[in-house]
């Protein structure tokens, strides 16, 4: 019932904010500009978006490292595309889940262990997103200190960051006083069964949070995490040449991936189709672009980008053995591995 509501909420989500992005702007002009869209531009920025896989893969030994010791390049890569081929194509936003899931079944990495690694991987993302909204506020594009949405939902982003990485912090400097507090509570709360999976989830978790544990690794982690979406940033700049966007530049374009990056974190259809227009749409406004255009550009872009991870995705999850069903249940999983001694 709640897996139903969720993907209930995004489907509808995901309509509003279609409408939203295609409000005034005619097919016929939508047509145009995609007639119009320089391909061999369009092409170089889909490479450069899927080498930020490449990346994504690389920076991911760095947070693995402290706790896992040394995974292959190849698992590592492979299940960083099955995990984006899962948020591409299946409900709920499962790829998390179904790259945790898909590290432990071909290499000795806990599920508990690969997301602790990747909940501190978002937090990263977010930090680095965060500060890309500087250049575009310096160059006063955006405020993000005077009145208006922009600026509650910075300051929102800038505490939820923080606390995740406060509360990650003290796991790590604090294991102990933590897991007691943790067992105490919950055997008094919960049933002695239950409260022991929590106990023992939650000191694997822990384990997993190894980037934190000191501050070189947190450093290259962080380091990493700016190439991932600085060249994440130059596919959206060259997206913007292939449809004769100029102005916003790469400023413009940090902007609108830190934008979009936040959207898509909302329910939403596989593949967020909705939020990515709509908040293409509100950032580039700012800049006096056409909406056909910009809408033309977020439409072609979108499906572009959207295709090679989700090929790549495919065919390695056949590679491995990894089925659809064990993908599309891989919440289950990760849940079931961790029930019965997370391994």
């Amino acid at each position: 019932m709640k897996h139903r509501l969720t993907v209930g909420i995004g489907i509808v989500v995901s309509i509003a904010l279609l409408l939203y992005a295609l409000r005034d702007v005619s097919a016929a002009e939508l047509l145009e500009h995609i007639r119009e869209a320089n391909l061999w531009w369009l092409l170089v920025a889909t490479g450069v978006a899927t080498f930020t896989f490449v990346l994504r893969a690389v920076r991911w030994r760095v947070l693995l490292l402290p706790a896992a010791g040394d995974i292959a390049y190849s698992s590592r890569f492979a299940t960083v595309c099955i995990g984006f081929m899962a948020n591409n194509v299946l409900p709920a936003r499962l790829g998390e889940f179904a790259r945790a899931y898909s590290l432990s079944r071909i290499e000795p990495v806990t599920v508990s262990t690969a997301l602790a690694s990747l909940v501190v991987e978002r937090l990263l993302d977010a930090l680095v997103l965060m500060t890309f909204i500087i250049p575009a506020y310096l160059l006063g594009v955006a405020d993000v200190t005077g009145p208006g949405p922009l600026r509650s939902v910075f300051i929102v982003l800038i505490v939820f960051v923080s606390l995740g990485l406060v509360t990650a912090a003290a796991m790590v400097r604090i294991p102990g006083p933590i897991l007691r507090f943790v067992e105490k509570w919950s055997h008094r709360l919960g049933p002695e069964r239950l409260a022991d999976r929590l106990t023992r989830l939650l000191a694997s978790f822990i384990g997993g949070l190894g980037a934190l544990r000191h501050g070189h690794v947190f450093i290259r982690a962080l380091s990493w995490s700016v190439i991932v979406w600085a060249n994440n940033a130059l596919s959206f700049y060259l997206g913007f040449l292939a449809f004769g966007i100029d102005s916003p530049g790469i400023p413009g374009a940090m902007l609108t991936q830190t934008v979009i990056g936040f959207a898509v974190a909302i329910p939403s259809t596989p593949g967020f189709f909705g939020p990515f227009e709509a908040a293409a749409r509100v950032t580039l406004e700012l800049y006096d672009i056409a909406p056909a255009r910009i809408v033309s550009f977020a439409a072609g872009y979108h499906i572009t980008t959207f295709i090679p991870v989700t090929v790549l995705g495919i065919w390695y999850m056949r590679k491995l053995g990894i089925s659809r069903d064990e993908i599309g249940h891989s919440e289950e999983l990760v849940e079931e591995a961790v029930q019965v001694g997370d391994g």
